[in-house]
């Protein structure tokens, strides 16, 4: 029994029990003690044997003893880079109260007055060897795990982030490069997987995670679309554990290319999308300019958002029996089996532009406009429609 687990236990006894402790085996100079001064005294002072026989006592069970042999096994992937870096990589995820618990959890004191790059440092400069990879044992998969939630929410449509384009901007070198759009913010993610750097990839984000090389949601979504272009095996990859499941909630990802180089060298243009979601046909069109050919009014919605003071006034139509693809310069270009057929689509129309053409509910219309996953509605919609036909009047 380590002096973590130890010390865990006695933390549930009140400090009117702990000096009954101390009382009954003859430990002195308590009385003056805090609570985990007191705790660290018994710790310190009586064998295992003896303290197992109070937990007893008090009606503790510790938790299972796991041991370091067993640790290693676990947490072991063949991985080159050193636990202490790999540690400093994979803490930046978590929050400072997260971090504060880990504090708590192996017994670090002093930690209150660090920031939480400090933070990071300091629980490392106070951990053992040994301590690091009970730690990896206890938070690596925990961490890891909700990165990927987070990065398939993103490629679902689900997140305050979405997916604005993905571009391989050097094919030989698997360079990636990942924009992501939230409210009123952009993030660019970089990322390069390959042969001669899978130990420990080129990676850069402009969120704070990511920027401090840690593995944030945007460098997930990278990491998928890389392995799903075949730019390296999943059985080479050692830097991180995976989740078991990692295949499965995979799956159903698909990539699609939006748009055919010009050149060899000049970057390829990609969408990533979920076939399990119902809107993923919308998914590989965020962000592209793109034509209604066809779509019947269904319903219909006066909205007003306000930002920075200023209250604006939309329609929101849902509109069925819908027929689109990407927008055409050239009719010659147009090409019927392009197109994809939805049940629903939402559209935003300006207060002007819906009253000029005096829209109501079984109107057939036909548009250019530009789809979007709107962060504030929490959908994918037509906007920046500048022009209507009403095909059925």
């Amino acid at each position: 029994m380590n002096k973590r687990i130890i010390t865990n236990e006695l933390s549930s006894l009140k400090v009117s029990e702990l000096k009954d402790i101390c009382r009954n085996n003859e430990i002195s100079g308590y009385s003056s003690l805090k609570k985990s001064e007191v705790i660290n005294l018994i710790a310190t002072s009586l064998e295992e044997d003896h303290l197992k026989n109070i937990f007893k006592e008090y009606g503790i069970i510790p938790e299972e003893v796991i041991s370091d042999k067993e640790i290693k096994k676990t947490i072991e992937t063949g991985r080159e880079l050193d636990e202490r870096t790999y540690l400093n990589y994979l803490l930046q995820s978590l929050t400072k109260d997260e971090l504060k618990e880990i504090c708590r959890s192996f017994n670090i004191k002093g930690y209150s007055r660090f920031k939480k790059g400090e933070l990071i440092e300091y629980i490392l400069d106070s951990l053992a060897e040994e301590e690091y990879r009970r730690l990896l044992y206890d938070k690596e998969i925990e961490i890891i795990s909700e990165g990927i939630r987070i990065a398939i929410d993103k490629i679902q449509g689900k997140d305050r982030e979405s997916i604005k384009s993905i571009k391989i901007v050097n094919k030989d070198k698997h360079d990636v490069e990942i924009v992501f759009s939230g409210m009123n913010w952009e993030i660019v993610s970089f990322l390069s997987i390959r042969e001669q750097n899978i130990n420990n990839p080129m990676r850069d984000c402009d969120c704070r995670i990511g920027g401090n090389m840690g593995f944030c949601s945007h460098f997930w979504v990278g990491f998928i679309f890389s392995l799903k272009q075949g730019f390296f095996n999943r059985a080479d990859w050692t830097l991180t554990r995976l989740p078991e499941n990692f295949e499965e909630l995979i799956q159903t990802i698909k990539i699609d290319e939006t748009g055919a180089p010009a050149s060899e060298t000049s970057e390829e243009n990609f969408s990533i999308v979920d076939k399990s979601t119902e809107d993923f046909q919308l998914a590989a069109y965020n962000g592209k300019a793109i034509t209604v050919y066809e779509g019947i009014i269904d319903a219909i919605e006066k909205k007003e958002q306000e930002f920075q003071g200023v209250i604006t006034v939309y329609y929101l139509l849902d509109l069925k029996d819908v027929k689109l693809g990407l927008r055409v310069k050239k009719k010659s270009e147009f090409r019927e089996e392009d197109l994809i057929d939805l049940d629903l689509l939402n559209v935003r129309l300006s207060e002007r532009l819906f009253e000029d053409n005096n829209l109501k509910r079984g109107n057939k219309l036909k548009f250019n406009g530009r789809l979007d996953r709107d962060d504030f509605l929490k959908m994918y919609i037509i906007k920046n429609i500048r022009k209507i036909t009403v095909l059925n009047e």
